[in-house]
C-alpha cells in the first residue's frame, strides 16, 4: 500500500483541492481518477456529470457520496451513462439537512472495500460556478438571513418556495428554469452590458431602435433611478450558476428591453412568437380619468387573445397621492393606515386581464407603501427599504442586478452603507443593490414564476395563468402564512354618522377562495403554481380555460334606485345575455373576468359648494367628493367585494369623461373569481356619496360585463 499525496482536477463547481488519500496501488502513473466533463447545479437538481478513469472501473470498486447521490443514470433524464461516466446530484429533501444550506464540502470516495480513495469537492455559492449573492436573496430562499445588517432580520419560510420549483420537470424531461420562455421588460432601459444579463438578452427581428437600446453612464449620472429595469430583469432572470452575483427567478429565461419612455409599441409586443410574457413594474398617473385610452384596451385585448400574460405593478401609493393636484386630496387614510390612492384611473391601471401584483416583506406581512384593492390578483415579495445611504435602516430589500458601471461612477443607491463598504465583499456586490423594493420588484417575482408556468406548459392561456396563480397562492389560511392575516377596519365618518367599513380583510368567496385587498388571492408559491401548470389538464377549472372565455352582459333596464335622492344608489344588475350572441343565454357560466362601467357616475349640483364643484368638474371638488365615496357589489352568491373606499382617493370626473367620450369606463374586481352564476342572477351595485349621484344618468350606461365560461 503506498499513501500518495495528489492535487485533485476541477470537479462541480470547485477548485482543485490538495487531498491526501489512501488507496491500493497509488496513482500509478499520476493519472487523475476523476475528470469532470460538466458542472451542474446543487440547488436544482442538475447533475454534475464527471469520468472515473479506466483503472477505478473494475467491478471491486465502488462510487459514493457523503451527502448527494451518484448514479449512472441521469437523474433528470434518465438516460444510462456510458461506460465510466456518472452523475451526481443533492436530492431536494437533503438540501435542507446539509451542514450549510449554500454551500457544503462533498466527500466522494472510490473504494474496493478495504481502501478508499476520497476527494473532497467544494460546492455551493463560494464554489467557482456558484452564485456569491445567493445567500442574500432571501425572496429566493428564507432563512432569516440578514448580511444587510437591517434593524430586522427576514423572517424564516416567507420566500417563493421556487426552489423546489427548479427540481421539476417539464415535458421534455428539462429543469423547470423558465428556458425557452421570452420575456419583455417594459421599462428603463435594461444594462444589456451587465454581468449577470447580457448572456440573458435577446433581440427580436427587425427590432426597433429602442429595443435593447441599453442603459448608459449618462443616464445613471442623471439618476440613478434610471437603474431600474435592470433591476427588474435581474429578479426575472438573472444567470446562474455563472460564478457572479445572484439568479433570477427564471434563470434561463430570455429577456427583451422595451424602454417606455420612448412610448409605447403595443402592437410589437402582441406576437407570441417573440414575446411570451409582459413584466411592467410601471404606472401612469393621471388626473380626472385622462388616462383612459382606447387603443390601450384594445392592445390589451390583443395581448390577452394571443396568450401573452400582461404582469402589472399595482402601485406604491398606500400612504400617498401622486395625482396631479394631490394637495385637494385629503389623508385621512394615513391616520387610519388604510389605501390613500384609488388605483384604476388609467387603461393602464384598469386593463382588462392584466396580472396586477402588490408587494409583502421580508417578514411576510403587507409592505407599507403597497397600493392595495379589489383588483389585485396575487402578491410579490418586494421587502421594505433595507439599509438606507442616512443610516437608517427597516427590514430587508431586495438584492438584484444594479449597473455594470462602477458605483463610483454615479449616485450609487448604497453608498455607504454596510453591504456596500464591506471590503471582503466588494468585489461580489459592485455591480448589484440591496435596496430595490416597491411593487416594482414584486411584479417581476411573478413574472419570473409566470415563465416558469409557460416552460411546464408552452400552451397555456392568460385565463389558465390567472386560474393557476389564484388556485396556488399562499393565503392566510395556509400553514406557515398566519402573517398575512389582519382584521378588518372601520372607522366613524362624521360625514355620514356611522362606522363605516374601510377594508373588509381576508375572506372566502361563493365558490371558496380566499381573497383579500392585500394580497389578491395570495403569496406567490413558486412549486405549487409549476405543479398545477403540469396538471392542468387534470384540473376540471384549468382545463375549462384552455378556451378563451365568452362576454356575458347585464341588460336590465334602469337597474338602479335611490330612497335618499342619490346619497344611497343601489343598482341591481341582472339578465345576462350573451354580448356577441344575445338570444343565447346559458343557465349558468362561471366568472372569469368581471368590470362595472361607471362611465356615469356623476355628481348633481346642490346647495353644498362641494357638490356643486363636483358637478361642474372642479378638481378641488373632486377631490374633496370622491375621497367620500364608497363603492361595494355583492355577488348572487352572496361575496361583498369593497371596490372603492372611503377615504381612497380617486381622480375620476364622470362629468368630464361623458364629455370627452362616450366609450364604457370600466373598473374591475377580482373578488367573484370562479363563483357560478345563474343567468338569472343578480349583483347588487352599492354607492354611496355625501354628495347626491345623477341616478338617471347613471341608469343610462350602467351594467356589468363577465368574461365567462358557460355552464350545462
Amino acid at each position: 500500500m503506498n499513501s500518495v499525496s495528489s492535487k485533485i482536477p476541477l470537479l462541480l463547481l470547485a477548485t482543485a483541492v490538495l487531498a491526501s488519500v489512501s488507496a491500493c496501488g497509488g496513482s500509478g502513473g499520476g493519472d487523475h481518477p476523476i475528470s469532470r466533463i460538466e458542472s451542474g447545479d446543487m440547488f436544482t437538481g442538475k447533475p454534475y456529470i464527471f469520468r472515473i478513469a479506466e483503472r477505478y472501473r473494475a467491478p471491486e470498486y465502488e462510487l459514493s457520496a457523503k451527502y448527494g447521490v451518484i448514479t449512472d443514470k441521469n437523474p433528470v433524464t434518465g438516460e444510462q451513462a456510458e461506460d465510466g461516466v456518472y452523475y451526481y446530484y443533492v436530492p431536494e429533501n437533503t438540501l435542507n439537512t446539509l451542514p450549510y444550506f449554500y454551500g457544503f464540502t462533498e466527500e466522494i470516495t472510490i473504494s474496493d472495500g478495504e481502501h478508499g480513495l476520497v476527494e473532497f469537492l467544494e460546492l455551493g455559492t463560494d464554489a467557482e460556478n456558484g452564485d456569491p449573492l445567493f445567500t442574500d436573496q432571501w425572496h429566493l430562499k428564507n432563512l432569516g438571513q440578514n448580511p444587510f445588517s437591517v434593524t430586522t432580520s427576514p423572517s424564516k419560510g416567507k420566500d417563493l418556495n421556487v426552489i423546489s420549483a427548479w427540481h421539476l420537470k417539464d415535458s421534455n424531461n428539462e429543469l423547470i428554469s423558465g428556458k425557452g420562455v421570452k420575456v419583455s421588460v417594459l421599462d428603463t432601459p435594461v444594462d444589456v452590458n451587465h454581468e449577470e444579463l447580457k448572456a440573458r438578452m435577446y433581440t427580436p427581428s427587425g427590432a426597433k431602435s429602442y429595443v435593447n437600446s441599453g442603459l448608459t453612464l449618462k443616464k445613471l449620472q442623471k439618476s440613478a433611478d434610471y437603474a431600474h429595469g435592470t433591476c427588474v430583469a435581474g429578479i426575472i432572470g438573472a444567470s446562474a450558476s455563472n460564478g457572479k452575483g445572484g439568479r433570477g427567478v427564471a434563470y434561463e429565461s430570455s429577456l427583451t428591453s422595451y424602454d417606455y419612455d420612448s412610448g409605447f409599441f403595443f402592437n410589437e409586443m402582441t406576437d407570441k412568437a417573440v414575446n411570451n410574457v409582459v413584466n411592467a413594474s410601471i404606472g401612469w398617473d393621471y388626473s380626472h380619468g385622462e388616462g383612459f385610452d382606447p387603443n390601450l384596451e384594445l392592445w390589451a385585448q390583443a395581448m390577452f387573445e394571443n396568450g401573452i400574460p400582461f404582469i402589472k405593478a399595482a402601485g406604491n401609493e398606500f400612504d400617498e397621492v401622486l395625482f396631479s393636484h394631490s394637495n385637494y386630496y385629503p389623508l385621512t387614510c394615513k391616520d387610519l393606515n388604510v389605501n390613500c390612492q384609488f388605483n384604476q384611473t388609467s387603461s393602464l391601471n384598469r386593463g382588462r386581464y392584466f396580472i396586477n401584483v402588490s408587494a409583502l416583506n421580508s417578514l411576510g406581512v403587507k409592505s407599507s407603501y403597497s397600493s392595495v384593492g379589489s383588483h389585485v390578483w396575487v402578491a410579490g415579495f418586494s421587502g421594505e427599504f433595507g439599509y438606507r445611504k442616512d443610516g437608517k435602516s427597516s427590514s430587508a430589500a431586495i438584492v438584484t442586478s444594479l449597473s455594470s458601471y462602477l458605483p463610483e461612477e454615479f449616485s450609487d443607491w448604497d453608498k455607504n452603507v454596510p453591504w456596500r463598504t464591506e471590503e471582503a465583499y466588494y468585489d461580489k456586490r459592485k455591480f448589484y443593490t440591496q435596496r430595490m423594493n416597491g411593487t416594482s420588484a414584486a411584479t417581476p417575482m411573478v413574472t419570473g414564476v409566470t415563465a416558469l408556468i409557460i416552460q411546464a406548459k408552452p400552451d397555456v392561456t392568460v385565463p389558465q395563468v390567472r386560474y393557476i396563480l389564484a388556485k396556488t397562492s399562499n393565503n392566510d389560511k395556509t400553514e406557515g402564512w398566519e402573517t398575512l392575516a389582519y382584521d378588518p377596519i372601520e372607522a366613524y365618518v362624521s360625514q355620514y354618522g356611522e362606522n363605516i367599513t374601510l377594508e373588509n380583510a381576508w375572506h372566502d368567496n361563493a365558490s371558496g377562495l380566499r381573497f383579500s385587498n392585500y394580497y389578491g388571492f395570495g403569496v406567490v408559491n413558486a412549486a405549487k403554481a409549476v405543479k398545477k401548470a403540469l396538471a392542468c389538464d387534470d384540473d376540471a377549472g384549468c382545463k375549462l380555460r384552455s378556451e378563451l372565455p365568452e362576454v356575458f352582459i347585464s341588460t336590465r333596464a334602469n337597474p338602479c334606485e335611490s330612497p335618499d335622492g342619490g346619497l344611497t344608489t343601489v343598482c341591481t344588475l341582472s339578465d345576462f345575455v350573451n354580448a356577441d350572441n344575445p338570444g343565447e343565454v346559458p343557465e349558468a357560466f362561471e366568472i372569469d373576468n368581471l368590470e362595472i362601467n361607471v362611465g356615469s357616475l356623476m355628481y348633481v349640483a346642490n346647495s353644498e359648494s362641494d357638490c356643486t364643484d363636483a358637478a361642474n368638474d372642479s378638481k378641488k371638488g373632486v377631490a374633496r367628493v370622491n375621497n367620500l365615496l364608497q363603492i361595494s357589489m355583492t355577488s348572487p352568491g352572496g361575496t361583498e367585494s369593497l371596490i372603492k373606499s372611503v377615504y381612497a382617493n380617486w381622480d375620476f370626473s364622470g362629468t368630464l369623461f361623458k364629455q370627452e367620450t362616450a366609450d364604457p369606463f370600466l373598473i374591475s374586481t377580482s373578488d367573484f373569481f370562479t363563483e357560478m352564476v345563474p343567468s338569472t342572477g343578480s349583483f347588487k351595485l352599492k354607492i354611496r356619496s355625501i354628495c347626491p349621484i345623477d341616478v338617471d344618468e347613471l341608469n343610462n350606461s350602467v351594467y356589468v360585463q363577465i368574461d365567462g365560461y358557460a355552464l350545462d
